[in-house]
């Protein structure tokens, strides 16, 4: 039996997957205030929240809308942040085993939540607190 080293703590959000009618599948990370598709230095208006500057990169066509973009099944994260992507890395300061993730149905932590028998405490806003919870196509992570 594998073991693993005590990991640290992590504030990662989301990684959101979006099934198309068609059956196509996007994918994106939540990263900093915004989402991002793919690591690069221009993602920083969406890290940052400054939805203006974004919208310019994205309006350019240097950067997919809100960040979407094609799934790849790996959520990629900046050493040292939580800044997420899942297309762009090629080192990996540390990746959790298949083993150890656990997906839970987030509707019932909310409704564990709602009556008052939450047994899971967040550091930031739960995510039905956040805007994406109502609005899968949110820019923001706020």
């Amino acid at each position: 039996m594998a073991r693993y080293a005590s990991l640290p703590s992590d504030d990662w959000e989301s990684v959101q997957v979006r099934v198309g009618s068609d059956g196509d599948v996007d994918e994106r990370a939540s990263s900093h205030h915004g989402y991002n598709h793919a690591r690069s230095a221009l993602n920083w208006g969406s890290d940052a929240g400054i939805a203006v500057v974004r919208d310019a990169v994205e309006g350019l066509g240097a950067r997919r809308r809100n960040g979407w973009g094609p799934r790849r099944g790996l959520l990629q994260v900046s050493g040292g942040s939580h800044a997420g992507n899942v297309e762009g890395y090629f080192e990996f300061d540390r990746i959790v085993p298949a083993g150890r993730i656990h997906l839970v149905p987030i509707e019932s932590l909310a409704l564990a939540a709602l009556a008052g028998g939450d047994p899971y405490r967040f550091a930031v806003s739960p995510p039905w607190a956040k805007r994406a919870w109502l609005d899968p196509e949110a820019a923001a992570t706020e």
